[in-house]
């Protein structure tokens, strides 16, 4: 096996050489996102005074007697990078690019696309695999209406074709670029093993994480003198604040910092655009990203102040708590600053609490918390800010404001609901840290002396106990009476029949007296959710009844439901982002939208769904070429009384529904990988039905 690093070019470069994709490679999968990237490193490229650009390892093996090399491990970059040539090509063809050189063309179409003293008919370089070979084939030979759309090849081409004829550069100027990007060539010999190499290189688990890709960016283009001063000051603290999962600060700082979250897996294309769009130098991004890593391990490890603060808070990490790390990075921050008192820092710890100890007994989805938690802070801050009274709100007033307005799958369930829902929670179908945090609490409530119950539980020294058994002997059936069945299947998993214990297997399915009687029985227990229990000379409906009662006063004032006296100067209009699944969207009437920031006035649902797709054209040319194709998500090329036109040939379905509308919508967000949340509508206050639907 040899390898060398060359200009990618001179691979592709030599006459009775083609490059075969195996059979058993998959077929070319490049995303729109992934030909985005590249493009822009070609543009920096070519804007800066560097001479290469590292673009990867290509792994091959030559056909014996011939020089056809099988490629191995390469062949997503090999094929973007032809349907790049060949865009070039084209474009120049039909007059749409310049060029100084006018044998350009030819040489790029002979040279590096074709091998024309090929003996067999196809002459073709690349050979893809054969339903990718044919979508290839009809763009180097084929007219534009004979194309296969639906084919990933044709719309990555079509992405290139669209981008080179609208930047401005010459076929020259391109093709120079593309002779910087530099790869490893790696070519087995005839004794190496390529399906073994080909396992190697998908197995290893070797690559790169996004933390190393991130440290990598943010270092490598420095002086080495300065690479070590911020890798000692800033970087390696970071890596220890973060217990060395730095990818994962790094999604909630950038949470934080943008009001979205990006997918931990894709974490360095989204820091890396968050570094230059905010063009901030390495030096003092990295000294803002260690400020944030030391108050993220603050709240990791529950030390953000006094014995009490901490314990608050560490009650609250007994839940999955990371959700809301972007908020409590920023809230602690914000609350050194301004130097926020104790009391009030403590009482948006409680007010979180009650806001998620509410959502678990009502069952409310905690995904929803993500999008919370992400603007939590922004939000507050814009009323506090925006106030023109004498005296600014306060923090924790402002916080229960926007709490308590929000709806649908992020409500603060009111204490109706609570009462409701607590009767019939079943605790075995909560989530185990949630169903641990809520045990905990209802036991210890705000005891001084408290017993470990997540620790207990997490060891398995203690075990969540059901008075009435799971099954019932003939003794329990003639105690619960002729009803016996109904209130076995009403009551057996909710909190009026649950309690803690550490001795659940000597209890068994004895009888009440008996589990409570019994040696280190129910009288004996030193768990204060016991306490009732020790009292009762039975165990029916009646008992439960008044036990879930007791429980339910108890989570009441554990977590109440807050009041405010702050009202905005201006009363907002209703909004909401394409990204809640859970609003309803039917019957709202629409004022405006706000697309990128950019807020636009409409009168209807339809007038939006066209503008918006109008932007979307403009923005991601080849995904809405391809929906039509495919006539996906509601796209057309066909022309019908229900479409409206959005260029020549395109069309999208409008007479329709308010929620066919939002899922059209969505799903071309989704093809375009722009996030739903960069789309908000705004309606007005009443809300009739809209005519047109």
């Amino acid at each position: 096996m040899k390898g060398d690093a060359q200009p990618l070019i001179k691979f592709f470069d030599g006459s009775d050489k083609r490059f075969i994709i195996p059979l058993y490679q998959r077929n070319y999968d490049w995303k729109e996102e992934n030909c985005e990237q590249l493009f822009q490193d070609l543009m920096k490229l070519h804007n800066s005074n560097r001479r290469s650009h590292f673009f990867g390892s290509i792994v091959s093996s030559i056909q014996s007697g011939t020089e056809d090399r099988f490629i191995i491990d390469g062949q997503q970059r090999i094929t973007t990078v032809s349907l790049l040539l060949i865009a070039m090509v084209n474009a120049k063809k039909e007059g749409l690019i310049e060029a100084t050189d006018a044998k350009l063309v030819e040489k790029i179409f002979k040279r590096y696309l074709v091998d024309e003293y090929q003996e067999d008919e196809r002459k073709v370089k690349l050979k893809p695999i054969k339903k990718d070979m044919q979508a290839f084939d009809a763009l180097l030979y084929k007219q534009k209406d004979q194309y296969i759309k639906e084919s990933n090849v044709t719309r990555n081409y079509d992405f290139f074709y669209n981008k080179i004829t609208s930047i401005g550069l010459t076929l020259d100027e391109l093709f120079e670029t593309i002779k910087k990007l530099e790869v490893i060539n790696i070519r087995l010999d005839e004794d190496d093993d390529p399906q073994l190499i080909f396992e190697s290189l998908n197995s290893t688990g070797l690559d790169l994480s996004e933390a190393d890709k991130i440290r990598n960016y943010l270092l490598m283009s420095l002086a080495p003198a300065e690479q070590d001063d911020l890798y000692t000051r800033f970087w390696n603290p970071i890596e220890e604040f973060t217990k060395y999962d730095p990818s994962s600060f790094v999604r909630d700082y950038l949470t934080m910092k943008q009001g979205k979250i990006g997918r931990i897996d894709k974490i360095y294309f989204i820091f890396k655009e968050y570094a230059e769009t905010a063009d901030i130098d390495r030096a003092t991004l990295l000294e803002d990203m260690h400020h944030y890593a030391k108050i993220y391990s603050q709240v990791d490890n529950a030390e953000v102040g006094t014995a009490k603060l901490n314990r608050k808070l560490n009650q609250l990490r007994t839940l999955d708590s990371t959700i809301a790390y972007p908020f409590f990075m920023a809230f602690f921050d914000y609350a050194t600053k301004v130097g926020l008192a104790e009391t009030e820092i403590y009482q948006v710890l409680d007010v979180i609490e009650a806001y998620w100890a509410r959502r678990i007994i009502c069952n409310l989805p905690s995904n929803a918390l993500n999008k919370v938690f992400a603007t939590l802070h922004r939000d507050v801050l814009n009323h506090v800010n925006r106030s023109s009274d004498e005296t600014t709100p306060s923090y924790i007033d402002v916080l229960k404001y926007v709490l308590l307005k929000k709806g649908h799958s992020s409500v603060f369930p009111s204490d109706e609901e609570v009462k409701g829902d607590f009767k019939t929670r079943q605790v075995y179908k909560m989530p185990v840290n949630a169903r641990m945090f809520i045990l905990e609490r209802m036991e210890n409530q705000d005891n001084n002396e408290r017993h470990d119950v997540v620790k207990e539980l997490t060891e398995k020294n203690i075990t969540i106990e059901h008075i009435m058994p799971q099954t019932l002997s003939d003794k329990w059936k003639t105690a619960l009476g002729d009803d016996w069945e109904r209130i076995h299947e009403q009551y057996l998993h909710t909190m009026a029949n649950l309690t803690l214990t550490g001795y659940n297997s000597q209890y068994s399915n004895l009888t009440f007296i008996e589990k409570r009687d019994m040696e280190k029985g129910f009288k004996d227990s030193a768990f204060r959710l016991n306490n009732s229990v020790k009292s009762c000379e039975q165990w029916t409906e009646t008992e439960l009844k008044a036990r879930q009662k007791e429980l339910l006063n108890v989570f009441m004032r554990l977590w109440p439901m807050p009041t405010t006296s702050f009202e905005p100067l201006n009363r907002e209009a209703e909004s909401a982002s394409l990204d809640d699944e859970d609003y309803e969207f039917t019957g709202k009437k629409l004022q405006a939208y706000i697309l990128h920031g950019v807020r636009y006035t409409v009168n209807t649902w339809k007038e939006m769904l066209i503008q918006v797709c109008g932007h979307i054209l403009i923005e991601k040319r080849s995904t809405i070429e391809w929906l039509c194709a495919n006539e996906k998500c509601g796209f057309s090329t066909t022309q019908d009384y229900w479409r409206r036109e959005l260029a020549p040939g395109k069309y999208v379905w409008t007479d329709n529904s308010t929620a066919t509308k939002i899922n059209i919508l969505r799903g071309m967000f989704e093809e375009s990988n722009i996030p739903a949340s960069e789309l908000v509508f705004e309606f007005r206050s009443e809300q009739e039905g809209e005519e047109e639907e």
